[in-house]
């Protein structure tokens, strides 16, 4: 290879590396809401837990990505705020209730409940009689 090859090579790599833009993996349908509520659901859970624990024999599950799931985020420098509303459910989604948490999620990734409100209770239905305590 002469140097004239050489040098034309050269620039052509150098031309190539300062026009090309990087691309970077933009995540597709997963809004930041998603991502909190999936990271924070074993925290909502627990606290799901503690409250039915007296007036349920079974312990309800809620569903992040179902309606009835309301989210506030607030940054800070030091932590994150993050308000969540759920309405946890039994058998085949039966609504028995609705509440709010507010939790805190400081600069190490700890999770620490901050206020929990249980907003109201739903009807059981007949057959759903049973689970009540």
């Amino acid at each position: 290879m002469n140097v004239k090859s050489y040098f034309g090579l050269l620039l052509a790599v150098f031309i190539f590396s300062v026009f090309t833009q990087p691309v970077y993996a933009k995540p597709q349908g997963v809004p930041l809401e998603q991502l909190v509520l999936t990271l924070l659901t074993p925290s909502i859970q627990e606290q799901i837990n503690r409250y039915y624990k007296d007036k349920l024999t079974v312990s309800p599950k809620f569903s992040p990505f179902l309606g009835g799931t309301e989210l506030n985020v607030q940054y800070y420098p030091s932590h994150i705020d993050v308000k969540v509303t759920v309405i946890p459910y039994v058998g085949p989604h039966l609504d028995v209730g609705m509440d709010s948490m507010k939790f805190r999620v400081d600069n190490t990734g700890v999770v620490m409940i901050q206020e929990y409100k249980h907003i109201r209770d739903y009807e059981s239905l007949p057959n759903w009689q049973h689970i009540l305590r």
